[in-house]
């Protein structure tokens, strides 16, 4: 009987982690504060920014907002978020993406304090999930899809997974950490040839390409878990993922939905890597140590 992969669980039981660890915190005289950094007003930033937003203050997380518009000087933006990322009351910053292209984006990600970051963007962050590092923050989007596996107890070790897209923020980081979990995994970009090949012979299918219904049945092996973090709209406006879920779903063991997968997830996982970027500028209290064994 195949499963559906409920993120809204995922996302509730690691919320309780949170707000756990958010008490620790308070005892001890610590609040958490995040600021979310937006340049113009793309449609999808606001979205995502409301979102995560409406997410941490509901997890009673301090927040604050800082707004440029489109045409801020790359200089004056530049000055304002140095200034952000030396608040020493604020422990993290999410910038929100696209920024224009007058400014700089290597040089935003070089002033940020890889300890503030928590949408794990900056190199040393992505360095260190090569070597595992403890206070390593991992990029929300391949964390997500982790700790979905992780809830409902699939095991990674010796297995095939295919993993269809290689970008910088999903499918590149999202391979190391299954590696990391000693994983077999095969990726998939768009040069590949035979992408059917190399996912029908998986145990798992990990699709973050973007592309409407590019998995189908014949990708998919009996009893696979497929986990779909695209995100698609039909014509007529329906939010869709990677996978063709009514052609696939009754071949799979487990398989995500969208919406209601991996994106239910994403959000909480800005609010837990706050609470480990607050642990580990606070040391030696670590409060989420305290209050899970996420840490693990």
């Amino acid at each position: 009987m195949t499963i559906i992969m409920d993120g809204k669980k995922v996302a509730g039981a690691l919320s309780g982690k949170i707000k756990n660890a958010l008490e620790q915190s308070t005892r001890h005289g610590i609040t958490p504060r995040v600021a979310f950094v937006r340049v113009g007003d793309l449609s999808d930033a606001v979205s995502y920014e409301n979102a995560a937003v409406k997410r941490f203050e509901k997890l009673g997380i301090d927040t604050e907002r800082f707004h440029f518009p489109e045409d801020v000087s790359a200089r004056a933006f530049l000055s304002k978020f140095k200034e952000i990322n030396e608040d020493y009351s604020i422990n993290g910053i999410l910038l929100l993406q696209p920024v224009p292209k007058h400014i700089d984006m290597k040089r935003v990600i070089e002033i940020m304090n890889p300890i503030k970051d928590i949408d794990g963007m900056t190199p040393i962050n992505l360095g260190k999930i090569l070597t595992k590092e403890d206070d390593r923050l991992e990029p929300c989007t391949p964390s997500a899809v982790m700790e979905m596996l992780d809830y409902y107890e699939i095991d990674l070790k010796g297995k095939n997974v295919t993993v269809v897209g290689a970008s910088a923020v999903v499918g590149k980081p999202l391979s190391l950490l299954l590696m990391n979990r000693d994983a077999t995994v095969t990726i998939c970009n768009l040069y590949t040839d035979d992408v059917e090949d190399k996912c029908s012979s998986a145990d798992i299918i990990i699709s973050a390409a973007g592309a409407l219904n590019l998995i189908d049945e014949a990708h998919v092996n009996e009893g696979a878990v497929v986990i779909d973090v695209g995100i698609n709209f039909t014509e007529d406006g329906k939010m869709t993922g990677d996978v063709n879920f009514d052609a696939v779903k009754e071949k799979t063991s487990y398989i995500t939905p969208v919406p209601g997968g991996i994106g239910a997830i994403t959000t909480t996982m800005l609010a837990y890597n706050l609470m480990r970027a607050t642990d580990h500028q606070k040391e030696p209290v670590l409060f989420l140590d305290q209050a899970s064994d996420f840490n693990e």
